[in-house]
């Protein structure tokens, strides 16, 4: 489709293709001005009965022009590539309602029930899907791109050529659309690669997500989601995500002080009601030590099939540290989760070269044969 210069213009193109299925305007937007603070409600819009697949790449506020204009009754799947072209991501804040609008309808026969953010710096994206557990098979940035094409949502944050995003702009996104999204009905929630969301952002939305029953979590997610579940319960007396039974920790490095700040969290969780009933730890990396102190608190620990040699390391030297254990020299300063793996394009994943055999040793599957569990 070819740029038209005016808003009246492209209307008129787009209503005389109304029997659209599928429709891809990439920067074939109507122009509006970097300086107009708002968008306001429109006159005049088009409605494309037919349409059930949409992809428009150009700016955040080009982007947020034409869905303010776009009437979509039979989508069933929106992907927005959104530039932003405003430091501290105003403008992608301004696209937000008019995406969350188009995500689900009466049209959609399951409501959202998975949802992925992915952080690298300077690129922010969210992928969302009415089927359960649809991220059990990304381990990559090429296997998020594969799997979001069956996705109800997939929506890419990126800053302009010519402009610097502020730290943590993209934390202020993933805010932003968790407060426009229908959460009542999800079930699985990812943060993948480098995504960081705050414990103030947990504490604000987790009231809407009380169908969560697995969180998939890198290690620039860990802490503030483990300070979120440790809060004392809320005035109504309901556990935080009541329905919460499996954590997926993604890469983690289980160094001692952070395997009994995990463990401490376990069992306020106990306290509180609503247990966890599986662990999966399968990519971590730690001793036994931390595996069994872990599986003390949840029964089913899926654990890595090496680990760290005992003393192999001043990192994971549990014996130096502590015997028996003492937890107030165990709880130190160590809990910085922000050392996490990197973009996936420099991160550890499948097919990556083998660890140096030396500092790993097999996992004793006799001894701690109870620590192994099939998938939930």
């Amino acid at each position: 489709m070819q740029v038209v210069p005016t808003l009246e213009d492209w209307l008129a193109a787009l209503n005389e293709m109304s029997q659209l299925k599928t429709l891809i305007l990439s920067n074939a937007t109507p122009a509006t001005s970097v300086h107009d603070p708002l968008i306001s409600e429109p006159q005049r819009t088009v409605t494309l009965p037919s349409l059930t697949h949409f992809d428009i790449r150009a700016s955040a506020k080009c982007c947020a022009l034409a869905l303010a204009h776009l009437v979509l009754p039979a989508l069933m799947s929106l992907r927005v590539i959104s530039e932003s072209q405003s430091s501290d991501g105003d403008d992608v804040r301004l696209l937000i309602p008019y995406v969350a609008r188009n995500v689900h309808g009466p049209q959609d026969t399951a409501p959202l029930q998975t949802i992925v953010f992915s952080e690298e710096a300077m690129h922010a994206e969210i992928v969302a899907w009415t089927v359960p557990d649809a991220d059990v098979e990304i381990y990559d940035w090429f296997d998020l791109k594969k799997a979001a094409v069956s996705a109800r949502l997939n929506f890419i944050v990126i800053p302009e050529s010519r402009c610097q995003w502020y730290e943590g702009t993209e934390s202020v996104v993933f805010d932003a659309i968790l407060s426009r999204l229908p959460l009542g009905t999800i079930s699985t929630f990812s943060a993948q690669n480098n995504t960081r969301l705050s414990k103030e952002v947990w504490l604000s939305h987790a009231p809407r997500l009380t169908m969560l029953k697995r969180a998939l979590l890198v290690p620039t997610a860990v802490r503030a989601f483990r300070q979120m579940l440790e809060e004392d319960t809320p005035p109504d007396g309901l556990p935080r995500l009541p329905q919460l039974t499996k954590l997926v920790l993604s890469k983690v490095s289980l160094t001692a002080p952070r395997t009994y700040h995990l463990r401490d969290m376990l069992v306020k969780r106990k306290e509180h009601g609503a247990p966890l009933e599986a662990l999966d730890l399968r990519t971590c990396i730690g001793t036994k030590r931390a595996f069994q102190l872990l599986s003390e608190t949840v029964g089913n620990v899926q654990v890595p099939a090496k680990t760290l040699k005992a003393g192999r390391s001043a990192f994971f030297n549990w014996e130096r540290r502590v015997g028996p254990f003492n937890e107030e020299e165990e709880r130190t300063t160590d809990d910085e989760y922000d050392d996490g793996p990197g973009p996936w394009y420099a991160s550890m994943g499948k097919g990556d070269k083998k660890e140096d055999e030396n500092e790993f040793e097999d996992y004793d599957n006799d001894q701690y044969s109870d620590l192994y569990i099939d998938d939930l």
